[in-house]
């Protein structure tokens, strides 16, 4: 029957007419068609594809504070089980199998100590609330060593308001970075250097024992550990972490993996956990086990984490942390982050030095600085400006005075918001330290930096209050307790 209805308009004329159905029904014309591009749509097919991979379980990855990693893994079929809300449009914002799918209790964000699970007085957190993690889809990789798994890095949300936590460090450090392209449009560079040593699994009269007696740039750990290393580089690349370089240190057993620079700070963030986490599962493949303790033995050198930083500004491609006008190769701006770093430095080392074994590796002799200062290619002072080899102008400046017991997010979040201080306030910067330069000496202990910490205006606003008070209160139960550096190693190796 056809939807319409003839009428005659005159005594000659009739028309069709459209019923009242026809008439609400706005078809769109072709030219103005649109595919849907939801988010659930795309979610289902990205878990499709990892399903078809041979992955069964994705997991959500967060760390908390102190530097556990915590996550829960989901069975791909289970995500791609779940109904789609047939009452809600089918829009961007509809409901997606990813959405909201694990909670983690929001005092294991920055409530427990990195020993154990056991709360901390003091810290204003409870087991009453959880916290949502959100996963960030550009840090999603298949795992090498766990290849029927995928890991996604999240943040940590409000249940109910969905607002990121001030607990989250991961977007903390997106936050800083935010400030830096929109506050002050400039963008940071970062680099990192991961040095850790290689144990044999099996120990000597209860001790653990180093699988080489090698030195700097020696060629024994490479030769003796071409397939860990081999492998270690492969599985690394299928993670898409890029590596820059490989070579030993100067402890026994101890390698050094430089990450390339990049401009993706965050990612580096992830890279760096995540390459952790496969240097420490390719070691027990091949029959040994790494150890990223800050300091292993008072008559070697110690296992680090150094970073290195410069900025640019935003749509530009020219390191503005660089002026070859100038006596030192530094800009104005360089100068600056550098002093905002050197500034803060002692109260910084809660966060880049955060357990009592890492100030074991802070002091004369130690290729880390004892005292506050800077200067060019030194390799013993705190913070080092870098030469290009090839040109020999300045191209960044590095900590020292960091190592993989840190949270990276943390460590990163913290120091560039002390260069970017820095930078604020136009501070210029002192001179390079030399022999005969007095310079304030740096903390000595996890609880002087933590004394100085509660002083510092700019890093308590930096975390927040929620933040800053369990972050505090963690740590100080943590620099309490005492124990040798025999067994800090021992500890180390059980827990590798």
């Amino acid at each position: 029957m056809s939807a319409t209805a003839a009428t005659q308009t005159s005594d000659d004329e009739w028309s069709l007419a459209p019923t009242s159905a026809e008439a609400a029904l706005a078809i769109p014309a072709a030219s103005a068609y649109r595919r849907d591009a939801g988010l659930q749509a795309c979610h289902a097919a990205l878990l499709r594809s990892l399903r078809a991979a041979g992955v069964q379980f994705l997991r959500f990855a967060t760390v908390d504070a102190f530097n556990t990693p915590r996550c829960k893994a989901v069975p791909i079929d289970r995500l791609l089980a779940q109904p789609p809300d047939r009452t809600q449009p089918r829009t961007s914002n509809a409901a997606s199998p990813l959405d909201n799918p694990v909670s983690i209790a929001e005092i294991c964000f920055a409530g427990l100590p990195s020993h154990a699970d056991a709360p901390v007085e003091g810290t204003g957190l409870t087991a009453k609330n959880v916290l949502a993690l959100h996963p960030d889809f550009a840090s999603l990789r298949v795992l090498p060593y766990a290849p029927r798994t995928a890991v996604v890095m999240c943040t940590a949300h409000d249940q109910r308001t969905k607002e990121l936590s001030p607990l989250c460090t991961r977007g903390l450090l997106e936050r800083v970075l935010q400030e830096a392209r929109e506050g002050m449009q400039i963008e940071f560079c970062v680099g990192a250097e991961l040095e850790f040593q290689l144990y044999r699994s099996e120990t000597r009269d209860g001790a653990p024992q180093p699988v080489d007696g090698s030195t700097f740039a020696n060629s024994v750990t490479l030769d003796e550990q071409e397939e860990f290393i081999s492998d270690l580089y492969d599985q690394l690349g299928a993670q898409d972490i890029p590596t820059e370089l490989i070579h030993a240190e100067s402890a026994p057993g101890q390698l050094e993996v430089v990450l390339s620079y990049t401009n993706n700070v965050v990612q580096l963030g992830d890279d760096i956990t995540l390459a952790r986490a496969t240097i420490s599962a390719c070691a027990k493949k091949h029959g040994m086990k790494a150890l990223f303790l800050p300091k292993t033995s008072m008559l070697t050198a110690g296992n680090g984490l150094h970073l290195h930083f410069s900025f640019r500004d935003v749509g530009s491609s020219n390191n503005a942390f660089k002026d070859e006008t100038q006596v030192t190769g530094i800009s104005q701006r360089g100068g600056a982050f550098v002093e905002g770093i050197l500034g803060h430095l002692p109260s910084l080392l809660s966060f880049t030095l955060p357990t009592a074994n890492s100030f074991r590796r802070v002091g004369p002799g130690c290729w880390t600085g004892s005292k506050v200062g800077w200067s060019t290619e030194d390799k013993d002072v705190p913070v080092r400006v870098c030469m290009d080899l090839n040109t020999g102008n300045a191209t960044n400046v590095e900590l020292k005075l960091s190592d993989a017991t840190a949270n990276i997010y943390l460590s990163l979040a913290t120091v560039l918001a002390a260069g970017m201080d820095g930078i604020k306030r136009e501070r210029t910067l002192r001179p390079a330290m030399d022999d005969v330069t007095a310079s304030e000496p740096l903390p000595g202990t996890l609880q002087e930096s933590l004394d100085l910490l509660k002083k510092n205006e700019l890093l308590l606003h930096v975390l927040g209050s929620e933040l800053n008070t369990a972050y505090i209160a963690v740590r100080e139960s943590e620099a309490q307790i005492e124990k040798t550096l025999e067994e800090e190693v021992v500890d180390a190796f059980n827990k590798a």
